[in-house]
């Protein structure tokens, strides 16, 4: 198809509106889109040829169909000449027969398809070649294609071209002080980034920032586990969410970090997974170690479509940027650190402070042995005395009235006093577990045959037990056991001063490897309060104005000789409910609690 012929008198006012709207332009690509479509609106085919490392690549080419069609069956990156049409010299250039010159460029490329049919249809007659200088040197060239070109064309599109190269300079600059920019701003949101940040987060952050100041299409970050020497996917890629998640979530290299220094490659060169990267449309790789102070913390790899690598420039700035992410991954690292000794010392704390509570605890408890035995001889023996010289009395004087009243209100506080001290010597008493596999239903039912036996009969009150299956036999202290379980159902019984019904069941869970025996005592009473919770297992604590506050204490030091736990909470609608839980062990272990008295402490 014929052009039309050139303008010629409106050509350079045209073309100064080109360069006028070049100004426009924000960003390299911008540019070139600008001035190829100025350029075809005045009837040129325009391509322009970007030179790096001593070759050419087509960055902008004219949308002509035919064009276009040709050239998608050309190779993407030319040689560092033009078939000898003066294409690398340094001043525009005119070529005559640019059809001829076509074929023969591809001849020297060694192309073995037969373009012929389509050279003769699409290729324009002539062509300009001029030089697109910019203030490092050569950017490339502008090729103006047309069929009316002639030599007196060249000094005005070589000056057009001179302009294109001062805009793409200026461009260029742009581009650098946004690169270097981005890098700065990366820097200093990573450097006051704390160390309670999300990583991930601003592992991302950082991700977007190094794939646009390096051109690149997708990114990861890798973290490095010195201890497994794996490389572990931190985060989501940028730019890329496909299948090939799975493939480089986690791996391993021969030698490590050390396997990894800093460089560009095809995927198809890769060792492993270079196929699965090309199925998706990734040409060049770059992989730039994150290494702070000699220590590989993690690996930065960017991922490219364009079939060019990632210049020095390119890898220079992720390299900067890489730094600062190390630091940052080595920040956290030794912050989890810190974190994780923190806890462990605070463990350490705590359980030295337990066993410094228990030493205290064992210590009070042993002096309250020695007080309680004290008490069992210098108390015992009076109450004696008093409880003859009441039978004596009564036998001899036959008292009626108010002496009679009076004397047995002696023997009842004289009763009273003799069952504080048989509680005090009951929670004293060191206790020598002597365990035995025990039949539970049985078990439950005589300590509650028990418990009936000291509950008061005025009192409406029924006691019931429940079992969920047939229990098999489990090592209890049977003795001791028994007396914890007596305590909770009378304290239950107590709990209700109008009469109620008592539940007891029983049943065994598994915790892991070790069987449980759990025992629950629930009453309809009033409830406990939050005070009475907290404090209703300590000794001499009480709520009732007789108790002795001796009971449940009690309950508690025989369930922790078992090695086990006993706790209370409020049932929903009224009343509460006592939990044993007593783990199963050999048949015969002693915990002695607390230590016993001193020899010369008289015993009970």
């Amino acid at each position: 198809m014929t052009q039309p012929a050139l303008q010629r008198d409106a050509l350079p006012a045209a073309l100064v509106a080109v360069g006028r709207a070049l100004y426009w332009a924000r960003t390299l690509d911008e540019a070139l889109s600008a001035t190829t479509q100025g350029l075809e609106a005045l009837g040129f085919d325009v391509a322009f040829l970007e030179f790096t490392k001593n070759r050419y690549r087509v960055r902008s080419l004219s949308r002509r169909g035919p064009l276009d069609e040709l050239a998608q069956r050309l190779p993407v990156q030319l040689s560092g000449s033009w078939a000898g049409q003066g294409v690398i010299a340094d001043q525009a250039s005119f070529i005559a027969d640019l059809k001829a010159a076509t074929r023969g460029w591809l001849a020297r490329m060694g192309a073995t398809e037969r373009l012929d049919e389509a050279i003769e249809r699409v290729v324009r007659a002539a062509a300009v070649v001029a030089p697109v200088p910019i203030h490092e040197g050569l950017w490339g060239r502008l090729v103006f294609m047309h069929d009316d070109l002639c030599e007196a064309d060249v000094p005005l599109l070589s000056l057009f071209a001179q302009q294109v190269g001062s805009t793409l300079a200026a461009l260029n600059g742009v581009t650098r002080l946004a690169r270097r920019t981005a890098e700065l701003e990366l820097v200093h949101r990573l450097a006051l980034s704390s160390t309670r940040s999300d990583l991930r987060e601003l592992c991302q952050q950082a991700l977007e920032v190094v794939c646009h100041t390096t051109g690149a299409d997708a990114g990861t970050v890798h973290q490095f586990d010195q201890a497994t020497a794996r490389f572990s996917l931190l985060g989501e890629p940028y730019g890329y969410a496909g299948p090939l998640l799975e493939v480089f979530r986690s791996f391993e290299t021969p030698d490590g970090m050390q396997s990894l220094p800093l460089m560009t490659m095809a995927v198809e060169a890769l060792p492993v997974g270079g196929e699965a990267l090309l199925a998706e449309g990734f040409r060049f790789i770059a992989n730039v170690p994150l290494v702070l102070e000699e220590q590989g913390v993690g690996l930065l790899s960017l991922l490219r479509r364009t079939p060019e690598p990632f210049d020095d420039a390119e890898l220079r700035s992720a390299e900067i940027l890489g730094l600062q992410m190390a630091s940052l991954l080595e920040r956290q690292r030794l912050y989890l650190h810190s974190e994780r000794l923190y806890a462990d010392l605070k463990a350490s704390y705590d359980e030295l402070a337990r066993a410094q509570a228990e030493v205290v605890r064992h210590e009070r408890l042993a002096a309250l042995g020695e007080l309680a035995a004290v008490m069992a001889h210098e108390v015992r023996n009076p109450l004696g005395v008093i409880f003859n010289s009441l039978t004596t009395l009564k036998r001899l004087t036959r008292p009626t009235g108010d002496a009679e009243m009076l004397l047995n209100m002696v023997g009842e506080e004289a009763d009273r006093l003799n069952r504080i001290v048989a509680d005090l010597l009951d929670f004293a008493r060191p206790y020598e577990l002597v365990k035995r596999p025990v039949a539970i239903e049985p078990f439950v039912a005589g300590a509650v045959d028990a418990a009936a036996q000291v509950m008061t009969a005025s009192v409406p009150l029924k006691v019931v037990t429940t079992f969920d299956r047939e229990l098999p036999p489990f090592p209890i202290d049977a003795h001791l056991l028994r007396q914890a379980l007596i305590n909770l159902v009378v304290n239950a019984g107590q709990a209700m001063p109008r009469g109620g019904v008592v539940t007891v069941s029983a049943r065994i869970e598994s915790k892991g490897q070790v069987p449980w025996l759990i025992i629950e005592v629930c009453d309809e009473g009033l409830g406990l309060s939050t005070r009475a919770t907290e404090k209703m297992f300590q000794p001499f604590f009480t709520t009732k104005a007789t108790g002795t506050g001796l009971g449940l204490a009690v309950v508690k030091r025989i369930v922790e000789s078992h090695g086990g736990e006993v706790s209370a909470r409020a049932n929903p609608e009224r009343g509460t409910t006592f939990e044993i839980r007593v783990p199963g062990g050999s048949e015969r272990e002693s915990v002695v609690t607390p230590p016993r008295p001193s020899p010369s402490a008289p015993r009970r």
